[in-house]
């Protein structure tokens, strides 16, 4: 659950009056056994107490307020281990008791991972012989490593040789990598050959991004 607990001492008080009452009316209902609100209500009583006498700002003592902080910090944390034990999860609770009490009500609505609209950059470090080393990051942060919220992966298909592709029908895939780099080993017959790569970003349900640039780069032998 979200943090449902209002923040000011009045309005958590009121709030938690609400939600004492509605779940002393509905404990039989929802299953629950009496035993496990012996600490809510014990809770409650020092908050109600606390509460009032820290209200009073003509005769209240610093002491008070501490013991107001204080008990609102022990009920507090009953309450969110009694909503996280009892209410929650628990399907005899229904959504429109839990926005009775204030409580967060879970979306059941499934957010769709949206299709990739950015593209990876690229760059290739041929140091090594016979082996390209592809790191890439998107085009919107370059000096980060993190792939854009929602993507899987990114996908590297290749060209090998000849003039660079005009289309991606001249390309093989290399494979779907979920974090960077990629190393491409080559054979030593292919020193000195010329080798094209366009990157494109894929969601986790294989929803693809727009291509990259061309990136070219020999191979080194």
């Amino acid at each position: 659950m979200s943090d449902y607990i209002p923040f000011g001492d009045l309005q958590f008080n009121l709030w938690q009056k609400n939600l004492m009452n509605i779940i002393r009316e509905k404990l039989v209902q929802w299953e629950i056994s009496s035993d496990k609100l012996s600490e809510l209500e014990t809770n409650e009583s020092i908050w109600n107490t606390a509460f009032s006498k820290a209200s009073n700002k003509q005769n209240r003592t610093a002491a008070d307020v501490q013991a107001k902080k204080n008990a609102r910090d022990n009920h507090e944390t009953a309450i969110r281990r009694f909503v996280k034990e009892h209410l929650a999860n628990n399907s005899k609770v229904t959504d429109s008791e839990r926005t009775l009490m204030g409580l967060t009500v879970k979306s059941k609505t499934r957010t769709l991972t949206p299709v990739p609209d950015s593209y990876p950059v690229g760059i290739v470090d041929f140091s090594v012989r016979l082996q390209h080393t592809i790191n890439f990051n998107d085009e919107s942060t370059p000096r980060s490593k993190a792939k854009p919220a929602g993507v899987h992966g990114c996908e590297i298909w290749v060209k090998v040789g000849g003039e660079a592709p005009k289309d991606a029908s001249e390309l093989t895939y290399l494979c779907t990598k979920t974090a960077t780099p990629y190393i491409a080993n080559y054979e030593g017959k292919l020193a000195g050959t010329i080798v094209y790569y366009w990157l494109r970003w894929v969601n986790p349900r294989g929803e693809q991004g727009p291509w990259s640039s061309t990136i070219s780069c020999m191979i080194v032998g």
